[in-house]
């Protein structure tokens, strides 16, 4: 049998396993006689080799085997293990990792096992014990019921999906999660020969006090099982009659995972079709208010109401949590803080929050950089806490919500927090300000400096920080994402850096204006209103326009003319907008109105690169360009320069 078709799969879900791992192992060094994610620990790691051993990576699994036997000594000793056993534990899931990354680039596994094997079997200390003899799937009921030893025996009948994906793999995984209930007294491929399992029907005899709803419900959430049914068997006594200890005292049926491994590509594909829907959905509308045919205006409705549940189901398909990016956090911080002898309490929160896949997947790098500024810059020693009147140990949070049509991310610590002298000095010694202005540089300006390319104020360079590619790559990403990051400090309170981002990148509700005659799209959530010019006083200032409004004063910038198109005829209305944390008021000749673009990343031969994120057709075919109001905002206070945009 040919499994290279598997291999998209297997992998996918080795990843899946291997992240939940890492978490798992760091969890449990902190809570050594957690049962529970001991139990997962088994879990995952009998199921990482039996995929491993079907798919023929014997090393992967060799490795993975020599690690249950150092799990093993978890459930023997009290107190757990020591830093340098579970060191060597996440060393070999990084070293599984690499063989994964291997194999998807050339098939290859790529994985020196023995030196780990041995670290693993020092770790153990102990002569390797031959294994139990495995029962036997042809053994009798009476004889299985006799092994019990009293305790209730469930008869567990599983039948996988008719289209369903190596089936050996599911057997493994099927009685790997019965074995965390209990003890596996026989089964059906038996476990000896589960690796030549190619049927749909999986049985498995075991002793166990759980509840059948319980069992039942474990073997039903493996993947591609269709059905699962438990029933009791009860135990033989001496005088009964051998047929009576088969009776059946109820059986409960399940219909299993109802979930759908779909490419991603497919997915991207779906919500490209959606949007051009939405395009053309917009043009009919277009012309259905200009015509008068009976009906029409009724059917219009009709399909807009239809085609916008469409549009929402399409979009909630894409959305996966924000826990895929926060998974990684417990592994990152435990190894960081050794390495900087630092003592850290992680708090992760609303790890359930939903986001675009796209989004999650660009998301990790900037949250990773933050995570490694905030340990490396924020918090401080333990000794240093303690002079300064605080706990020992720091705190580290990380925290997504929703907030209308965006989701927030924060990183708060309770550490040293932003130095504007200190930022000022580095800024001055790298030629970024002049050196008479350090003394005027405040809180805002030394958060803007720390975001300036080629910036860092560690003394030294490491292989944690220091080389100045951090935050100006945080901002570059998250600017490509549609976002903006804001950061807000307290010199020896702490920082907090928060991530806005839209839920989605595909889809976007814009205000569209006109400038000098040309449509432009601004992202809905950065408007905070539109107004007049004529209706409001307007001063200059320096030589700069300011409209003055009862809440502030504000800096006017021609649209057209910031982006590098000409001054506009007569721009008689602003949109006052957010970029960079401050307030801007951009003049336009028309309000055209707000809309459902469909956006579309600008080819890279474009000029103007820096002051878009993205274009977007009309519904009368014409392209407007969505504009970046954080590099409006940049240009407005002269660090980036107007380039004109490409005809």
């Amino acid at each position: 049998m040919d499994l290279n078709e598997y291999l998209p799969m297997f992998l996918a879900e080795s990843r899946e396993h291997l992240q939940e791992l890492n978490l798992a192992v760091v969890r449990i060094e902190e809570a050594p006689d957690d049962a529970e994610t001991l139990d997962e620990i088994f879990r995952i790691a009998h199921s990482l080799k039996g995929m491993s051993a079907t798919m023929g990576f014997a090393r992967i699994a060799a490795l993975t085997h020599a690690m249950e036997d150092v799990f093993e000594l978890l459930r023997q000793r009290r107190g757990g293990l020591d830093r340098d056993a579970i060191d060597t534990l996440l060393q070999c899931l990084d070293a599984l990792s690499a063989a994964f990354e291997s194999i998807e680039a050339d098939g290859e596994e790529r994985l020196d096992d023995a030196p780990l094997v041995a670290q693993l079997n020092a770790l153990i200390r102990q002569q390797p014990t031959e294994p139990a003899p495995e029962p036997e799937s042809e053994a009798g009921v009476d004889d299985v019921l006799a092994r019990a030893g009293g305790r209730t025996v469930h008869y567990v009948v599983v039948t996988l999906a008719g289209d369903a994906l190596m089936p050996s793999v599911r057997a493994f995984q099927t009685i790997a999660a019965l074995a965390d209930h209990g003890e596996v007294l026989a089964s059906a491929p038996a476990e000896a020969a589960v690796e030549q399992f190619g049927g749909d029907t999986i049985e498995v005899w075991l002793a166990s006090d759980h509840e059948a709803d319980t069992i039942q419900a474990s073997a039903a959430a493996v993947p591609d099982v269709a059905s699962a049914t438990t029933t009791e068997l009860s135990a033989p006594k001496a005088e009964a009659a051998p047929e009576a200890a088969a009776a059946p005292v109820r059986e409960r049926k399940s219909n299993g995972a109802a979930t759908v491994r779909v490419d991603a590509e497919r997915l991207d594909q779906l919500m490209h079709l959606m949007g051009e829907l939405v395009v053309h959905r917009t043009s009919a509308e277009a012309l259905a208010a200009r015509a008068s045919e009976p009906g029409l205006s009724q059917a219009m409705q009709d399909l807009a109401r239809s085609s916008q549940a469409l549009q929402a189901m399409v979009m909630q398909v894409r959305m996966i949590p924000v826990e895929a990016v926060f998974l990684r956090f417990p592994r990152l911080v435990r190894d960081l803080s050794g390495k900087l002898d630092k003592r850290v309490d992680l708090q992760l929160s609303g790890s359930e929050t939903e986001l675009d896949r796209t989004v999650v997947d660009a998301l990790g790098d900037p949250l990773v950089h933050l995570v490694r500024n905030a340990l490396d810059h924020g918090l401080e020693t333990p000794e240093a806490r303690e002079a300064a009147g605080k706990p020992a140990t720091g705190t580290l949070e990380i925290s997504a919500r929703h907030a209308g049509g965006s989701v927030l991310i924060t990183v708060r610590d309770d550490g040293r927090g932003i130095d504007p002298r200190l930022v000022a000095r580095k800024a001055a010694e790298r030629g970024l300000i002049p050196a008479d202005a350090v003394d005027s540089v405040d809180l805002q300006r030394a958060v803007e400096l720390l975001f300036s390319p080629g910036f860092s104020t560690a003394e030294e360079t490491s292989d944690i920080s220091g080389r100045g590619v951090g935050m100006d790559a945080v901002r570059t990403t998250i600017r490509e994402l549609g976002g903006e990051v804001l950061v807000q400090s307290e010199l020896g309170v702490g920082t907090t850096a928060q991530i806005r981002l839209p839920l989605t990148l595909a889809i976007l509700s814009a205000l569209v204006v006109e400038s000098r005659g040309l449509p432009f799209g601004i992202q809905l959530d950065r408007v905070e209103r539109t107004l007049n010019l004529d209706d409001y006083p307007v001063r200059s200032v320096a030589g700069k326009r300011m409209l003055v409004l009862r809440d502030g004063v504000l800096p006017i910038l021609d649209l057209a003319s910031t982006l590098g198109h000409g001054s506009a005829d007569h721009a008689g209305h602003a949109v006052v907008v957010r970029g960079l944390d401050q307030r801007l008021a951009l003049a336009v000749e028309q309000l055209v109105g707000q809309r459902e673009l469909v956006t579309r990343p600008l080819p890279k031969e474009m000029g103007g690169g820096t002051s878009f994120s993205g274009g977007a057709v009309l519904s009368n075919g014409e392209i407007a360009l969505i504009v970046d109001c954080d590099a409006v905002a940049g240009i407005a206070n002269g660090d980036v320069a107007a380039v004109p945009a490409a005809a």
